[in-house]
């Protein structure tokens, strides 16, 4: 009987202590990768260009416009654009922007260039319209370190009056 008592005992105090952990157990802010919607599109370029410098590949994902956001500009009852393409062409959107930011994290290894310690110069605001009267805006963002100079370039597109990145994104020196 005693027996039994030690091992219910050691059993109940081993659940309790579990329990402790898990309601110890702190969960990192994970605000960081919410959806944050700029009306202004310098803010939302200051802070693209501070995601840019984090090498962060799930930053990148607050700059992309949720479904809710493309559903809203696309006429979802036409048949061009049903609802899982919409699906699928906001997936498109964030995965060509991760694999070009991928590609600019390897190119900047290769060539030993830390992002951290770019300096940022002028940015260039290029708009314009498409067909469907919806507006977007090419940014060049002239950046250098040391002697070289650098271009990131990307895609900025205007839905439901917020801004958001597309999917072209290029950073590349400047050769004079």
């Amino acid at each position: 009987m005693r027996l039994v008592s030690v091992i219910i005992l050691i059993g109940f105090f081993a659940t309790s202590q579990g329990q402790l952990y898990v309601l110890k157990d702190h969960r990192p802010d994970s605000n960081e990768h919410y959806q944050q919607l700029f009306d202004s599109l310098p803010e939302m370029c200051d802070s693209f260009y501070i995601t840019f410098l984090k090498k962060d590949l799930g930053g990148m994902k607050k700059f992309v416009p949720q479904v809710k956001y493309l559903r809203a500009t696309f006429d979802t009852m036409s048949i061009e654009y049903r609802e899982d393409q919409v699906i699928y062409r906001q997936q498109m959107i964030l995965r060509n922007l991760q694999k070009d930011y991928r590609k600019i994290l390897k190119n900047s290894e290769k060539s030993k260039l830390k992002l951290k310690r770019i300096e940022r110069g002028k940015t260039q605001y290029n708009f314009g319209k498409d067909d469907d009267n919806n507006r977007y805006c090419y940014v060049t963002v002239n950046c250098k370190r040391r002697k070289h100079q650098y271009e990131l370039k990307y895609l900025a597109i205007l839905l439901n009056g917020s801004w958001f990145v597309g999917d072209e994104l290029n950073f590349k020196e400047i050769v004079k």
